[in-house]
């Protein structure tokens, strides 16, 4: 692959390639695509409408997708189905190197402009509240998909389930320790 191809990959809005990653299971509506991203990307990578429709459309227009319109009583659906053009671009980012990231934590921007130990500590226990309720969250998910039968992507997304699992018990245990330091000075 040449160089200036994976730089331009890099550039790119990732949005295109969840999307197609999503269309590889099969045809789905920007509603669906949607949805099944708000029950299991979310957690790590968010969309929102305002950029799912536009990239579908984006997509359609490279013929990266295309679409069929159906009618279901009354209704018209928009459904999309990713072509080989697609299917040769998902596949060439998915085997280029992973990007530098720069995560957008609120928490970690309050705290680096935190001076007031008082405000430390409200910031370190609301966190641990949400962190906790995440991780009980991902627990749950993670209950659900060991009790699901015979599904071929089950273990890969055990996998990154539990990724994030243990990432969020090291940060509980870290906040409980800042808490406990914090609160009893």
């Amino acid at each position: 692959m040449p160089r200036n191809w994976v730089f331009f990959m890099r550039s790119l809005n990732k949005t295109r390639y969840a999307i197609l990653g999503v269309l590889l299971a099969g045809p789905s509506t920007g509603y669906e695509i949607r949805a099944l991203m708000g029950r299991s990307t979310v957690y790590f990578w968010r969309e929102s409408d305002s950029t799912i429709y536009p990239t579908l459309k984006a997509l359609a227009k490279e013929r990266k997708v295309i679409s069929e319109l159906a009618y279901v009583g009354k209704k018209k659906k928009e459904i999309f189905s990713i072509t080989e053009r697609g299917r040769e671009e998902f596949r060439a980012w998915f085997e280029s190197p992973t990007g530098s990231e720069t995560p957008r934590n609120e928490f970690l921007l309050k705290l680096f402009f935190v001076t007031d130990r008082k405000e430390m500590v409200r910031l370190f226990q609301e966190r641990l509240e949400k962190v906790e309720k995440t991780y009980e969250e991902y627990r749950k998910i993670e209950e659900r998909l060991e009790n699901l039968a015979g599904s071929s992507l089950k273990t890969v997304r055990l996998k990154a389930l539990r990724y994030g699992i243990a990432q969020l018990g090291l940060e509980i245990s870290w906040l409980k320790e800042e808490v406990l330091e914090h609160v009893d000075r």
